[in-house]
């Protein structure tokens, strides 16, 4: 592994922001180029990050400075630009979602296999403070096994951020709404507390508040049962007059875990309770978000420089893709054509 890795992000919208953060607080990495097919927002990267700027994607991996690639693009370029960069000989750090189809997600995984690159994946809630201490608490054995549990997503999300890009609010580009888009990561996460894998998935969705101004969900409820038995309860909706912290409740067999925000309350079974709040400030984004985005960026250059598997790879993010694929197509059958 060089002693310096050189990275090239492409997409320079607002969620590069955290990449380029974070990627200034690494030792042993260096931004080298950026790349937008947007003039406006490529001009605005290159002087502001200081580097080289390509219009086309396929430029930028044929830059031999190029090491690693970070994809921040709209959801449904996230597919073909994985594909290309791995088979490019890049590792590559994706956005959420992983893609806006299953096949196309799989497909990325086999290539990354193929190639033998890394591939990593923005699930970046699982790096906050409270996420890290149910996971220790459920690692642990402390609370005993997941007996079920629900997770909630209520934000806001108008008109205005809508018309904020062409692909948003529409099927083939952004995949669907406030399930593919804000409340994956909170999905993500009771699917990976729960353990065993999903196997059975009821899911209703409508455009409740945006009827007539997107073509995708706002408001969605999803029930699981995972292979164990347990019952997973979902809930999220963009259609509130603000964003609330996102909650996970689980029911474990010694106590129950809840967390609102970046607290984490455990109601112990003998009657014990414990709370405490990990919050570490708004470095990453807005408080609601958490802080994860710049501590999954530092563990996936760890991973490639001491050659080790990150964890949340393709196989890791399929999971949670296989319930968003599931989810639509049940909401889909269930609403007669309302979610084509």
């Amino acid at each position: 592994m060089k002693d310096t890795l050189g990275v090239g992000v492409i997409g320079c919208g607002a969620i590069s922001a955290n990449h380029f953060k974070a990627l200034k607080q690494l030792d042993g990495v260096k931004l080298v180029a950026v790349c937008d097919c947007d003039p406006d927002h490529l001009a605005k990267a290159m002087d502001e990050q200081q580097v080289k700027g390509y219009a086309d994607y396929h430029d930028l991996l044929s830059d031999p400075d190029v090491d690693v690639v970070h994809v921040c693009t709209p959801h449904y370029l996230h597919h073909q630009m994985t594909v290309d960069a791995l088979k490019a000989g890049k590792h590559v750090l994706s956005e959420k979602p992983m893609a806006i189809h299953l096949a196309d997600a799989e497909d990325m995984t086999k290539t990354a296999r193929e190639t033998g690159r890394q591939l990593g994946i923005c699930f970046q809630n699982r790096y906050n403070g409270a996420t890290l201490r149910i996971r220790s608490l459920l690692d642990s054995g402390e609370v005993g096994k997941v007996l079920g549990g629900h997770g909630i997503v209520i934000w806001d999300r108008g008109e205005k951020y809508y018309a904020s890009g062409a692909w948003r609010g529409k099927w083939a580009t952004e995949g669907g709404g406030v399930l593919i888009n804000q409340a994956i990561h909170t999905l993500d996460l009771l699917r990976d507390f729960a353990g065993d894998p999903v196997v059975d998935v009821k899911c209703s969705m409508s455009a409740k508040r945006l009827e007539n101004a997107i073509e995708v969900e706002d408001t969605c409820d999803l029930l699981m049962t995972t292979s164990a038995g347990a019952r997973l309860l979902f809930y999220a909706s963009n259609s509130s007059v603000g964003n609330t912290s996102v909650q996970v409740y689980l029911k474990c067999e010694k106590a129950a875990i809840h967390m609102v925000g970046s607290r984490v309350t455990v109601l112990w079974n003998d009657g014990r309770v414990e709370s405490e709040d990990y919050a570490s400030g708004r470095q990453w984004g807005k408080d609601y978000w958490g802080d994860g985005h710049g501590h999954l960026i530092a563990d996936f250059y760890h991973c490639l420089k001491e050659n080790k598997h990150f964890p949340i790879d393709g196989d890791e993010a399929l999971k949670t893709t296989r319930i968003v694929e599931a989810a639509y197509t049940a909401a889909h059958a269930a609403n007669r054509g309302r979610c084509e």
